[in-house]
């Protein structure tokens, strides 16, 4: 018999992927008990940290309705849970050995609810209900859920895109928002979605969607109405098909906004039920009030504009390529707008992957582009391995001996090609050549009829001229891909880059479909307002009337408006009135700001202080960054800023991108630091304006300062290994704060980390990007740097320009060649500045003949004197030695 410290093993009552349950006895004891075992022998911290929180979580419900746990612990490195058996079994494996008629059905519905209903009055989103996870021991009627390792304490929680392989949840239960392909947040309604597929399946016997292909599952949840409980039982009483197909809505909007509510109609049913033996239901929901302040997530106003959007995503995914540009101010619905994609792109399979320009990184070249694809190869990795061996191949046939191009620019793939070889040396022209031939190979793997890809780019407006031009490259050159941009429209001139190359990109015949958004009228206002505060258009519009008036109709705006509202008391429902409350004249004289910054300043400076603190450091770092980088700069421990930025994500000030964040959320025994430093866990303030607002709270005088010290700490904490790689993040900040350093060592350090920065950015050929860092290492240098630093100075010099003359800046080329043939200490060193200024005469209007002299000129300083015009003999005496 099997022995886990001190209980021996009975019986092995369950077993998953990932755990296997068992049920045992303490030694000397006839008391039962439920053991949970993590499955991996050698589980690592990640997965123990994970199985950790789950019982944290039950450990601190204390419910009546959830199964109690007593202990955590391990045993010769098998780890364990510890929980009460109360005699009961799955309704899983209960289903097929009772009768589940609508007398059996009903008290078992309730009593699941009323559970229900206590998890969520403590803030727990269960996220996993189906009947594996209901136990019931049918001798008591006693009902316990269990199983709350993915329930999260959230209000709202973004459910990240990824491939269907990894959803958090059952996949036969599942929400479509917690599918991750809704365009909605996910809050406690998602356990109603999937108690509705719990209750179908107990009345029917059978699953709502029953195909075995995954993706397929997926869509049916987001888009197929299933048949009726009583279509496929007509013993089935018709108000209680109605309440599980209400719960089983696709919008959480259509669902039931109360576990108060189900249990209301669930209990006139059953009272019903016993009287007369039939149920009929008037009306459904008559008790459905809900107290929660909730903005409706839906897009309002915005039909036409969706229809646009799709229609250009169906066109590429018919074999064509399409550039949709979606244009308007900053909060007007640009990426919420685009999200709407998610429903269509799962329907054909396909694969969405998104990047977004930064106002702090501009000078990283490719920047959203390669964040882009680094998601997409995150989404290939969560596959089965068979798929992963299956797009190795398909890779490595499409880049060739070239992989290494793509894998320097996403260090990712490398876990599926595995080390590429060494690239041959070739001009920067045929390297740009040949970087731009590799990505395009690689993009066209993904871009197939079977399974299309659309690309988002978002703030186009801080693009970098490269990622500009390889944006509209792709666009040209690719099939069944869709490209989406977004920019602010109120950023961009007629002569901003990206207008420029969006008239080259139309003038060569590329095909682009332009969506301006504009500001909510005040119809739409108002059935926003209507939705939120749940009562009719007309009741609610002197309130919208002042919303439109204070915001404009910008729907960001909007909802933190809404939200002040809400949170200052100013809007409060009335339980004793069962409605929605508010004073006008009250508003009116609270004077809230018409400023959106001012608004979400107020927002932010009620988070603690050191909270506060923590969110400066990282508006300035962008709009995304990562825990450790953060610890980092702060010069903290990660599980002490995780800590603060709770209170951040709590306010939906930030979001978190993974469900790693979970493991940080509760005080679970204390998790090593070397253990949260292994765990990625990554965030991004939940909009621009955000992020603007608490950048704003640095006072303008200590922003270079602030920015200055982050580059310091970076530079002092990265190990030299990883300096390269991370060689963006560190000189852009450490360039931020250039006026605050007079030492000349860590002036010739900077200059130096930019030529670093410049060559990287010249390999990917980012021309644009590694002039401005060679440019800003020039600034650096000191008075004498020819003779104090020269190999530094020959390096920036000579790089910067040849940077000028492959960005097509011949003057600036030519300036800074001539610098490095004045100072060059030998001949060797004049060569490059010589080739860089024969190829930009050539590049130039063809100047032939300066090319030709300029040749010359250096050839007779290597004695290999040519003439310039060279005679008949001249010339017959030199085939004759060639010969």
């Amino acid at each position: 018999m099997l022995n886990i410290a001190e209980y021996s093993i009975a019986e092995q009552l369950y077993q998953s992927s990932q755990s296997i349950v068992y049920r045992a006895y303490r030694s000397g004891s006839a008391t039962p008990f439920i053991l949970k075992t993590l499955k991996d022998p050698y589980p690592s911290p990640e997965k123990i940290a994970w199985f950790r929180r789950e019982y944290a979580i039950v450990k601190n419900l204390d419910l009546d309705g959830v199964v109690k746990a007593y202990d955590f612990n391990n045993d010769r490195n098998l780890w364990f849970i510890v929980l009460e058996d109360f005699g009961g079994e799955s309704l899983k494996s209960l289903m097929p050995k009772l009768t589940w008629g609508t007398g059996e059905f009903l008290p078992i519905a309730i009593t699941i609810v009323e559970i229900l209903a206590q998890i969520h009055q403590q803030q727990i989103v269960h996220k996993d209900l189906n009947p594996a996870n209901i136990i019931l021991n049918p001798d008591t009627g006693q009902l316990k859920l269990i199983d709350f390792g993915i329930s999260t304490m959230l209000d709202r929680e973004v459910s990240t895109l990824g491939r269907s392989e990894r959803l958090e949840g059952t996949l036969d239960y599942i929400s479509p928002e917690q599918t991750g392909r809704m365009n909605r947040t996910v809050d406690y309604r998602t356990d109603f979605y999937s108690l509705g597929v719990t209750f179908y399946q107990l009345l029917t016997g059978q699953l709502p969607f029953r195909t075995k292909n995954v993706m397929q599952l997926v869509h049916s949840h987001l888009a197929k109405q299933p048949l009726e409980c009583d279509q496929i039982n007509a013993q089935i009483p018709r108000s209680l098909s109605a309440i599980v197909m209400k719960l089983m809505a696709k919008n959480t909007e259509d669902r039931y906004q109360s576990a108060g509510g189900i249990k209301a109609d669930l209990d006139e049913c059953y009272r019903q039920y016993r009287s007369s033996g039939s149920i009929d239901l008037d009306r459904l929901g008559c008790q459905d009030i809900s107290d929660r302040f909730q903005i409706p997530n839906k897009l309002y106003g915005r039909e036409r504009q969706i229809e646009q959007l799709l229609a250009a995503v169906d066109r590429s995914s018919n074999g064509s390529s399409y550039l949709a540009i979606v244009s308007g101010s900053a909060g007007i619905g640009k990426s919420a707008l685009v999200r709407e994609i998610y429903k269509p792109i799962t329907r054909q399979n396909g694969y969405f992957v998104a990047g977004k320009f930064d106002q702090f990184q501009r000078n990283i070249p490719y920047d959203a582009i390669l964040q882009a694809f680094r998601s997409l190869v995150r989404q290939l990795l969560t596959e089965s391995e068979d798929r992963i061996a299956r797009w190795r191949d398909k890779i490595a046939v499409a880049v060739g001996t070239n992989g290494r191009a793509i894998v320097d620019v996403v260090p990712e793939l490398e876990a599926i090609v595995g080390t590429q070889p060494i690239l041959a040396q070739l001009s920067p022209p045929e390297s740009k050549h040949r970087f731009n031939s590799v990505l395009q190979n690689f993009i066209k793997v993904f871009t197939k009829p079977e399974h299309p890809l659309v690309i988002f780019l978002d703030d186009l407006q801080w693009a970098d001229l490269a990622s500009l031009e390889l944006m509209m490259s792709i666009a040209s050159t690719s099939q069944n891909l869709s490209i989406v941009g977004a920019y602010r429209d109120n950023e961009v001139s007629e002569t901003h880059p990206l207008a420029l190359k969006l008239r080259d990109f139309v003038t060569a015949g590329g095909n682009v479909s332009h969506i301006h958004l504009e500001p909510l009228d005040l119809a739409t206002v108002d059935r926003l307002v209507a939705d939120t505060v749940l009562c009719s258009s007309e009741i609610s519009l002197p309130l919208a009337e002042l919303i439109r008036q204070k915001t404009q109709g910008n729907p960001f705006f909007i909802n933190e408006f809404l939200t002040s509202l809400h949170r200052e008391s100013l809007l409060t429902f009335d339980r004793n009135l069962g409605r929605w409350q508010w004073d006008l004249d009250l508003i009116h004289r609270r004077n809230i700001t018409d400023n959106v910054v001012e608004l979400m300043t107020d927002k932010i400076q009620q988070l603690p202080a050191k909270t506060i603190e923590v969110l400066k450091l990282a508006a300035c770092i962008g709009d995304r960054f990562d825990l450790n980088t953060l610890a980092t700069i702060c010069d903290r421990f990660s599980h002490n800023i995780a800590k603060l930025l709770w209170s951040a994500i709590e306010s939906g000030s930030i979001l978190p991108l993974s469900n790693n964040y979970k493991l940080l959320d509760l005080e679970i025994g204390q998790l090593a630091e070397s253990t949260i430093a292994g765990i990625s866990v990554e965030y991004k303030f939940a909009h621009d304006r955000i992020q603007q607002a608490v950048y704003a709270l640095i006072p303008d005088t200590q922003k270079q300062l602030v920015h200055w010290q982050i580059g310091s700490l970076l530079l002092a904490k990265i190990p030299l290994a990883d300096r390269e790689r991370r060689i963006f993040d560190l000189v852009n900040q450490l360039n931020w704060g250039e006026p605050l350093t007079t030492d000349r060592s860590q002036r010739d350090e900077l200059a130096n980390l930019n030529a670093i920065a410049g060559t990287k950015a010249k390999a990917s050929a980012a021309y644009h990007s590694a002039f401005n860092y060679f440019q800003i290492g020039l600034a650096f240098l000191g008075e004498h740097s020819w003779q104090t630093q020269y190999d530094l100075s020959l390096t920036l010099h000579v790089e910067a320009a040849e940077a000028a003359y492959l960005s097509e800046n011949f003057d600036r080329a030519h300036e800074l060649a001539l610098l490095a043939q004045s100072h060059a200490n030998t001949v060797i060193d004049r060569v490059k500045p010589y080739q860089i200024r024969i190829r930009a005469y050539y590049a130039y209007n063809h100047q032939l003949q300066a090319a030709i002299a300029t040749g010359l000129e250096i050839l007779e300083q290597l004695d290999v004197p040519i003439p310039a015009a060279p005679s008949e003999a001249e010339i017959g005496a030199a085939l004759a030695r060639t010969q």
